[in-house]
């Protein structure tokens, strides 16, 4: 049997869950709830935990778009950039299971168990803008808009690989999503400006 106390203080919980979509345990300071009963609601079957110290409905399924809601609610202050970004816009391979997140290029180091983080490392306005935010999961999550993150592919190129960089590139430019002030903007930004331009008139060239 359970007290009323406790039924009381589940409910909470679950609705918190459900209001929040992804579950930390500071989360319930402010309504004087103890993380033991997080526990508690795992072992009932209505919670499952996620790696360190994150919580979800206990049916709620893998994916792409709860590992970003994961990522933002334990990196709050991370954008989701490069390889992920890219899967957000609809142009790369979403990959649930890494997540590359940028940070401030003096902040500590983030840890999560689940899923697994690539950091990228920016400061002042190639850390700051080109971000955009959106709701996913219940979550708000950052992420970089497409011409921030064909410029950044181009200036980790030499970390992710100069193919992925030119692949998106040709797919943002064939699908015509790409405002092209706006990217002559972030390359500047980014200082890849004369790293992209021959890619970009040739690209551009090709499918205007």
């Amino acid at each position: 049997m359970h007290s009323a106390d406790e039924q009381s203080k589940s409910e909470r919980i679950l609705a918190l869950v459900q209001e929040l979509g992804v579950l930390r345990p500071k989360d319930l300071g402010p309504h004087h709830i103890q993380a033991e009963y997080l526990r508690r609601l795992c072992d009932r079957g209505q919670l499952k935990k996620l790696g360190r110290g994150s919580y979800v409905l206990a049916e709620r399924k893998p994916s792409f778009e709860l590992s970003l809601a994961l990522v933002a609610r334990a990196v709050p202050n991370g954008v989701v950039c490069l390889q992920s970004a890219l899967a957000f816009h609809g142009l790369g391979e979403a990959n649930a299971r890494e997540i590359s997140v940028a940070i401030e290029r003096r902040a500590a180091k983030p840890r999560l168990d689940f899923p697994a983080l690539r950091i990228a490392r920016l400061g002042g306005e190639a850390f700051s803008g080109g971000v955009a935010h959106h709701r996913i999961e219940h979550v708000d999550v950052a992420v970089y808009t497409l011409e921030k993150t064909l410029a950044d592919l181009f200036k980790f190129r030499n970390k992710i690989g100069p193919h992925i960089a030119v692949d998106a590139l040709r797919a943002a430019l064939a699908k015509r999503q790409v405002d092209m002030l706006t990217l002559q903007h972030y390359a500047q930004l980014c200082r890849v400006e004369r790293v992209m331009k021959p890619y970009v008139d040739a690209l551009h060239r090709g499918v205007s």
